[in-house]
């Protein structure tokens, strides 16, 4: 056993791809101490590493402790294998066939590794492999020259687990540990088992964007934990790495659907010792051939999100408007803000607004410089078990429009547990001309309201049916619309609410029939044929200041059938749910927000296949109640068209009721677990 000593610093290249070129990093400064190799030699063979010193030696050297270059040092422990070992005039020694290198838990392997004493040079040729913990690189060649500090990786390319990089790079004195344990070593032994794991979205628009009905598991937002890389050459001078191309995909198949293209990358380490990485030009591809220039990107602690955004808001703003973002404002531990200035490019070009109530005449409809730009301002503090939430919004700063303008929700959490219901969140809220939707009355303005609320959400399982249940208890003061007209009125109200979701699997196709290896083209997961039995429970008591009173009980069932496995490019997937609901309603609400109706519905949901890709969506609700003044009428509707393939899915939707839409583009991550 030998021991190693090497320079006390160690890299985390947290950008995606770019971070395989730290496989080697803190093999770049050895030097090595006490070491036994085993291998083709009769007698084993004691040798003592160091910078300008590679001498056999080791029993007049202290394994406890090796200055390098006077700077703090930690050590390494190393072991080496190969069939043959060579010690020419202890000046060059070659280690060659199945060599393989152990290094704190790391495992390096080549057919060739080679040092040179009078240069300094240290390199590896023929199938270099380092693999450790989630991490595994294979590359061509790696040289460094020792005593200069630069070097080359040839060929590159691997997989990197983000999460875990920190820890499976980290020069660790204390650390025994064998390859034995490495998440790598795992994934190579469980081929084709590509898991979908999480993601990163991005989205805008203001409606809100559906789950993915498509593989029914809970999409994550976040970060995408694996990423794949590929690089030809890379240089390492000074501390500072450089590639000319960089490409890297979260795809765990090749032909990968989506990768970036990182053109004049250079990672260094800044003052504050943090890895900076930039890439003067990145490219977005997708499915090899169509290319988007992303510009500069900086990756690292000093990474910036896009500074500027597009939305579309047609009621409040007149249209396009144009957001700049900003880092949010630490006013202390436990409190943060966010300032989004805007300019609304829409009612620039108009020259006038239609969007205020007093905005009726020509003369209102005028605007002045002020009327060009609006803000939005989040606050949120959390002590303990308590957490505060405000959003602020105002479509102007012209003070003449402040009242018309302004729109807040806020609301503090206590988050506790209780007798019976167990732990439940206590919300104290207020909001100021918040919007509504209530089914086929439309969308109506709630012009202030304040009060508090007890609130459970959970999901169980009962037997073979799964099961969302939550419960509701407040009381609050609304001013708001009265139902049969625009005049605004000004009650109390109390309300008790619950609502019971259930699902009961009636048939699945056999697991054994899906191609778990299968490089699926158009989803991220093998999807299930299936019929599931859906059943809704929604009931409510609220009583108001005047002594009106409304109590209701709905029920809706039906099923919902998927067939076809987005296998094949024409009519491979067909999603069908239809739920009637009956509602049983006593008394009336006097607001216009609240009011039950819409006794009889019938709740479509339908998810089509095109070509290919390509997935028609449509959601909405009908009134059935021949009673119903509204009977006949669709409402809650949501058109979308999708482009759903592996690696990533495009969305957009569209709301007709009240002309809003939204988009989204999201990156599905995997688990690679059969590695490269």
């Amino acid at each position: 056993m030998t021991q190693l000593a090497a320079k006390n610093k160690y890299l985390l290249l947290s950008s995606l791809g770019f971070l395989g070129l730290n496989f080697l990093w803190s093999f770049f400064y050895i030097s090595i101490g006490k070491e036994n190799f085993y291998g083709g030699l009769e007698q084993t063979k004691n040798y003592n590493f160091s910078i300008g010193n590679f001498i056999d030696d080791s029993k007049h050297l202290s394994a406890d402790y090796i200055k390098v270059n006077k700077k703090k040092d930690i050590f390494l422990t190393l072991r080496i294998y190969a069939d043959k070992q060579y010690d020419y005039d202890q000046n060059l020694y070659l280690f060659e066939g199945n060599v393989k290198a152990l290094i704190n838990g790391g495992s390096l392997k080549s057919d060739l590794l080679r040092y040179e004493k009078s240069s300094g040079i240290l390199s590896a040729t023929g199938n270099v492999i380092y693999s450790k913990g989630g991490q595994y690189i294979r590359a061509k060649e790696f040289k460094f020259n020792l005593l200069k500090e630069e070097g080359m990786i040839e060929d590159a390319n691997g997989v990197l687990e983000i999460k875990n990089v920190l820890e499976d790079f980290k020069i660790d004195s204390n650390s025994e540990k064998l390859v034995v344990n490495n998440r790598s070593i795992h994934r190579l032994n469980n081929k084709g088992k590509n898991t979908y794991n999480d993601g990163i979205e991005f989205s805008f628009g203001n409606i809100q964007l559906p789950q993915n009905k498509i593989t029914r598991l809970n999409k994550s937002v976040g970060s995408i934990n694996n990423w794949r890389f590929k690089s030809d050459l890379i240089t390492i001078k000074d501390n500072v790495w450089k590639a000319n191309k960089i490409d890297f995909t979260n795809d765990p198949y090749d032909p990968n659907q989506i990768s970036f293209e990182g053109i004049d990358v250079i990672a260094e380490e800044d003052d504050t010792g943090e890895l900076i990485i930039t890439s003067s030009k990145t490219n977005l591809i997708l499915e090899g051939r169509n290319k988007t220039f992303l510009g500069k990107r900086i990756f690292g602690k000093r990474k910036r999100k896009n500074k500027y955004k597009l939305m579309y808001d047609g009621k409040d703003r007149d249209g396009l408007l144009l957001i700049r973002r900003s880092d949010n404002t630490l006013i202390n531990n436990n409190i943060k803000v966010n300032f989004q200035p805007q300019f609304l490019v829409n009612r620039a070009l108009l020259g006038k607004t239609n969007s205020y109530e007093n905005s009726k005449s020509n003369d209102n409809k005028d605007i002045n410089t002020l009327d060009l730009f609006g803000l939005s301002m989040k606050v949120n503090a959390n002590y303990k078990d308590w957490s505060f939430d405000s959003l602020n919004d105002l479509s102007t700063l012209n003070t003449s429009r402040i009242a018309s303008s302004y729109r807040n929700s806020s609301t503090l959490s206590k988050y506790y547990k209780m007798p019976i219901i167990d732990y439940s969140s206590l919300n104290i809220f207020t909001t100021y001309r918040s919007r509504a939707w209530n089914g086929s009355i439309g969308e109506t303005e709630i012009k202030s309201a304040y009060g508090g609320f007890i609130e459970k959400n959970t999901s169980f399982q009962s037997g073979e049916v799964r099961n969302n249940l939550n419960f509701r208890v407040g009381t609050a003061k609304y001013e708001a619309e009265k139902l049969r007209s625009s005049e605004v009125i000004n009650l109390w109200r109390s309300s008790a609410f619950a609502s019971l979701e259930s699902e009961y699997e009636i048939w699945k196709s056999n697991k054994k029939n899906l191609n778990q290896n299968k490089k699926m083209l158009l989803t991220p997961v093998p999807i299930n044929p299936e019929l599931v039995l859906k059943t809704d429970f929604n009931s409510g008591f609220f009583k108001y200041e005047d002594g009106s009173d409304q109590t209701f009980l709905k029920f809706s069932i039906g099923p919902e059938v998927r067939l076809g496995k987005l296998e094949s490019n024409f009519l491979d997937y067909t999603k069908l749910s239809i739920m009637p609901g009956v509602k049983i309603k006593s008394g009336s609400s006097p607001f216009k927000f609240d009011n039950a109706i819409d006794l009889r519905t019938l709740n479509i949901s339908f998810m089509q296949q095109i070509y290919g890709p390509f997935i028609f969506d449509i959601v909405s609700n009908i009134n059935i109640d021949n009673n119903s003044e509204n009977y006949g009428e669709y409402y809650n509707t949501k058109l979308g068209l999708l482009w759903h393939k592996r690696a990533y899915e495009i969305g957009i939707y569209y709301h007709p009721d009240n002309e809003a839409g939204g988009l989204y583009f999201r990156i599905n991550g995997f688990d690679f677990d059969n590695s490269v």
